[in-house]
Order: C-alpha cells, then sequence, then structure tokens
C-alpha cells in the first residue's frame, strides 16, 4: 500500500508540472475568420500604392510629352507660311494620319516651299490600342521642286500617348472665309490669328492645350511681344580672302526694312520678327526695334550696301587691299538724318537646327559700317560679354590696338570683354581709317549698336558659325 501511494503522488506531480500549451479550437476559429481580413487590408493597400505609383508615373510621362510638344510646336507655327489640316495631302512629309502639315522657305523664283512639316499620328506597336505617337516630320528640299514625302530629314516622336480619336488642331482665321479650304490643302498663314492644338493623354487623363500664331499674322502689342510682324530675308558671306572671317561671319541682309516692316521695326515699344535662312537649313530669329531719331524730321535709318561711302572701311578696298568684300543685299542700317542718336536692338535672338532644337557654337556680331569721325561714336550692349574682333588676318595689331587708326587708333575702343562695347572718336580729326570697329558675343539673347553721328553712322549684324 505505501508503495501503491508513493506511484500515486509520483505520478500526481509529474502531471501537475507537464505545460498544456497550445491553442483552443474557438482561438483556431477566430484566427482562420480574423487573417484574411487583415491579409485583405493589406494586399488592398498595396494595390492602392502601385496603382497610386503608376498614375503618378503615367502623369510624369504625360507632363514631360507636353514640354516636347510644345518645344516644337510654336517655333513651327510661327515659321509657317502655309497651314493645312488635311489627313492626307501633298506635300506631306513623312507617312501617317496628318494632324497639322506646314510649308516655309519660300523659294520665290521657284514658287516651291523648301521646307516642309507634318505632325501625323502613327501606331505605337504597344499592346494599348487606344493610344498612338505624335510624330514630327521634318523634310527640307532645294527649292526647286516641290518637296516629296518619302525622305525625311528628322522623325521625331514628341508624345507616347496620344488618343486614337485625336482631332486636327483648331485653326482661327480672319476674316473666317480664308479658312475655308484648311481641311483640303494647304492655305495662307497671312489671315491665321491662332492655332490651338488640345491633346488630353490617355494614360493619365492629363489635358494641355498648346497656342501659337504665325509670326506673319500675329498682333501687334505695346510690349513687342508677340511679333508684331515676320519679316524673311538671309544672310550672306564676303568674298573669300577678304578678311580673316570672311567664310564664316554671315551678314544679315537688310533689304526687307522698308514700308510696313521698317514701320514695324520702329514703332515705340515694339519690335519687326525677323527669321534670316541660314546655311545648312538653319534659322535665325530676332525681333528688331530702331529707336530714334532724335532730331526732327523723323527718318529713321534704312538698309543699305557695302561700302555704305568712300571713307567708309567695312566693304571697302583701302589702298588696294579688300575688307569683307561684296557682301550681298543691304547688309548696313545707315542713319538717314545727320547728327542723330538711334539705337538698333536686337532681341530674342536665337538660332535652330533644321529640327527646330536651339543650336549652339554660334557668335553674334556687329560692326561700324561706316566711318565714326570727330564727336561720333557707336555703343554695344549685350547681355553677355563682348569681345572686340581683330581687322586683320592675323591677329591684333598691337595689344591695344586691333582698328587700325578707327576709334583714336584704339584708344577710344572701350569695354572689350564687358557687356558693353565703345568706339569713341573724340576730337580726332576725321579722315579715311584704316580699321574699323567690329565685336561679337556667345549666343547672346539681346545685342543692340546705339549710333551717335554728327554726320551718319551704320552698323551690321551678322552671325560667326562655326
Amino acid at each position: 500500500m505505501r508503495i501503491h501511494r508513493i506511484l500515486k503522488r509520483t505520478r500526481h506531480a509529474r502531471n501537475a508540472s507537464r505545460n498544456d500549451g497550445g491553442f483552443t479550437l474557438i482561438e483556431l476559429i477566430i484566427v482562420s475568420l480574423i487573417t484574411p481580413i487583415i491579409i485583405g487590408a493589406l494586399a488592398a493597400g498595396l494595390v492602392a500604392v502601385f496603382s497610386l505609383q503608376s498614375s503618378a508615373a503615367n502623369r510624369l510621362a504625360d507632363t514631360g510629352d507636353a514640354q516636347v510638344v510644345l518645344a516644337s510646336y510654336q517655333p513651327d507655327v510661327q515659321s509657317a507660311m502655309t497651314i493645312t489640316t488635311a489627313s492626307t495631302g501633298s506635300p506631306q512629309c513623312g507617312t501617317g494620319t496628318e494632324l497639322l502639315g506646314m510649308e516655309w522657305n519660300l523659294d520665290v523664283t521657284t514658287g516651291f516651299y523648301q521646307t516642309v512639316v507634318s505632325y501625323v499620328e502613327v501606331a505605337n506597336g504597344s499592346s494599348n490600342p487606344t493610344t498612338v505617337n505624335l510624330v514630327r516630320q521634318f523634310c527640307t528640299g532645294p527649292g526647286t521642286t516641290e518637296v516629296g514625302p518619302s525622305t525625311p530629314v528628322s522623325s521625331t516622336v514628341l508624345s507616347y500617348d496620344l488618343p486614337t480619336t485625336q482631332i486636327a488642331p483648331t485653326v482661327t482665321c480672319n476674316p473666317v472665309s480664308a479658312c475655308a479650304n484648311l481641311s483640303a490643302q494647304y492655305i495662307s498663314t497671312t489671315a491665321v490669328t491662332n492655332v490651338s492644338f488640345p491633346i488630353t493623354e490617355p494614360k493619365s487623363d492629363y489635358s494641355y492645350t498648346m497656342v501659337a500664331t504665325p509670326a506673319v499674322a500675329a498682333a501687334v502689342v505695346d510690349t513687342g511681344s508677340p511679333i508684331t510682324s515676320s519679316t524673311l530675308t538671309s544672310c550672306g558671306f564676303a568674298s573669300p580672302g577678304s578678311g580673316y572671317y570672311a567664310s564664316t561671319m554671315c551678314f544679315v541682309d537688310f533689304t526687307p526694312l522698308t514700308g510696313n516692316a521698317l514701320a514695324a521695326a520702329t514703332t515705340t515699344g515694339g519690335c519687326l520678327e525677323m527669321s534670316v535662312q541660314l546655311p545648312s537649313a538653319y534659322t535665325l530669329y530676332f525681333c528688331m526695334n530702331i529707336s530714334g531719331p532724335t532730331l526732327p524730321g523723323n527718318s529713321p535709318p534704312l538698309a543699305h550696301s557695302l561700302p555704305t561711302w568712300t571713307n567708309g572701311f567695312l566693304g571697302n578696298n583701302v589702298n588696294g587691299a579688300p575688307f569683307y568684300t561684296n557682301v550681298p543685299g543691304a547688309p548696313a542700317i545707315y542713319q538717314n538724318v545727320q547728327g542723330a542718336t538711334n539705337t538698333v536692338t536686337l532681341s530674342n535672338i536665337t538660332v535652330v537646327n533644321p529640327q527646330g532644337v536651339p543650336a549652339t557654337g554660334w557668335e553674334a556680331t556687329s560692326a561700324d559700317a561706316e566711318s565714326t569721325d570727330t564727336g561720333e561714336s557707336i555703343t554695344w550692349n549685350s547681355n553677355v560679354p563682348l569681345t572686340v574682333i581683330p581687322n586683320d588676318q592675323t591677329g591684333y595689331d598691337t595689344p591695344t590696338d586691333p582698328v587700325g587708326n578707327a576709334c583714336q587708333a584704339g584708344a577710344g575702343l572701350t569695354g572689350n570683354g564687358t557687356t558693353t562695347v565703345e568706339c569713341a572718336e573724340g576730337s580726332a580729326s576725321a579722315g579715311l581709317k584704316t580699321g574699323t570697329a567690329m565685336v561679337e558675343a556667345e549666343t547672346p539673347t539681346t545685342l543692340s549698336a546705339t549710333m551717335v553721328g554728327t554726320g551718319l553712322e551704320a552698323v551690321t549684324f551678322g552671325l560667326m558659325l562655326s
């Protein structure tokens, strides 16, 4: 009996010390019900985060598209001399469904335009059949025949998210009847007052509207912007060997600066938008204002050929040595009132390549195109530093005399390397010059020349091309 009681107590002690850990049936049921709810909530949160991230990425991409499209759209519309919204037609650059077609750079001899740009829809190759690409097709030709569609110089995707239902831009004309044949053929942009291109990109529902006005029809405003008027011209080079930069310094031809164009350039607070055809289908744009004269007889400076007079150094043969001779057209802006003060300002200067992208590696130039004599001066100002261009073919005559006997033999030439350069003759006597002041500025947006004459003064503007 004693042994039995001992064994019983031992079993009781062992059972009392045992840990019966675990889940009850009720606990398991509760866990099995709650776990899916928690997992579902977490999954929904993750889906929302990923969805938000995707939406943000799409919106970012679409806003980026809008900036890319606008960068090409505005200069293209401003340049356009003719325009159409025909979905197919001739000329059309490249292939695809055309939304907008534009032409410019007219060859006046043949009547054919040298540049054609088409904004077209093309399949984007994605699995989403509701979107297409917006592509800018750029074509150029010699102007002797109509530009053909088969050889675009460039084909640039501006947007990867355009709806297949995208409508053509809305073109407004004054009078309205001038737009009557827009959807069937090219029309002149002289009556086009607005080209509005609304786009809603499907991936993010991001909407934007691009608005631009062809330069030839832009309205006059007191600030000079948008464009007052538009004049198409070109630039020309001097005879090879007649100057160190004869093959790279292109002088703007101001022959069109007459009539309405001259009136626009001399309007107080206004300016004349000019586009200059450059070699290799590049284009120079600027807005020109001519202020003054300050004397009675309101006769502004006029365009003039080189040399402007017998003692003018630029464009002349001095002692049998030519200096930038035979520049074509009328590259000088020549005062028309004795003793006047005039400022010629080029603003919003830009150079674009054939694809409409801002170019690099160019300098704007300006030069004294007459003879700065006793009491006269020319002062150049720019938003970037100006550098004096030496006259001879080997560099400066002396460290302080890059302009022969002009500007008091260099003593009156000040400000080299700053944003203001002046050539002042002071009290020196007039006479035949053996040099002239010339300046350049690297990719400026503004360049001006103030001419103070006792007689007459003249300046040129141009580009130094690399």
